[in-house]
């Protein structure tokens, strides 16, 4: 083998072996930038809030990080009032310690008609033909509930007023009549919110 063809091979063996290594680094270097993502991910990851209700104060804060949960975990949902929401939450599961709240974890009396889902029944002794819904989590109630406001026919007019930009729990009430059935619901709600305002602290942006 001449002189020529060995410095050939040398040449070649040695691009080779630079070229792996380069491949190699680039490789190492694309593992250690996708393990600092995964980290920086579980990192910023969020997790469903543990529920409690042992006081009117950790209902309420409860309610809030389920909605923060909502909002960092859902991207095409429109943002609800929130002192709307937690007078709602609070008059329909008596701030947490109704029967529908505690075992069937539903803040909002939300009911279902179709019976082959999980649900609870309101009597004991009447006919059955519709039932309130159960859910795995309370925030997901609260989703249910946001879900119910964006997109049931009946609150075409919450919507727009939303639209339009208006904020004001005790005028966006006024477009819920069909959410409950009490002629009193209106003024219990806004009693609420009233109560909510003076007693107690709430942490968020409305």
């Amino acid at each position: 083998m001449s002189f020529m063809n060995k410095v050939s091979i040398v040449f070649k063996t040695l691009m080779f072996v630079f070229v792996l290594s380069a491949c190699t680094a680039v490789v190492y270097a694309y593992h250690l930038q996708g393990e600092k993502q995964i980290e920086t991910l579980e990192e910023f990851e969020v997790q469903k809030p543990d529920f409690e209700h042992s006081s009117n104060q950790t209902f309420l804060d409860s309610v809030n990080m389920c909605v923060d949960y909502i909002y960092h975990t859902t991207t095409d949902i429109m943002p609800v009032n929130r002192e709307l929401l937690l007078a709602q939450a609070a008059l329909e599961s008596g701030w947490g310690t109704s029967r529908f709240a505690l075992e069937g974890k539903n803040l909002f009396g939300i009911r279902t008609y179709d019976l082959r889902e999980p649900h609870m029944l309101p009597w004991k002794d009447k006919p059955k033909k519709w039932g309130v819904k159960v859910f795995f989590h309370e925030c997901d109630s609260v989703q249910n509930y946001m879900d119910i406001l964006n997109n049931g026919s009946a609150f075409e007019e919450y919507r727009k007023l939303k639209h339009e930009g208006e904020n004001d729990p005790f005028i966006l009430i006024t477009t819920l009549g069909a959410y409950a059935s009490d002629a009193n619901y209106f003024v219990k709600v806004k009693s609420i919110i009233k109560k909510i305002r003076s007693e107690y602290k709430l942490n968020y942006i409305k």
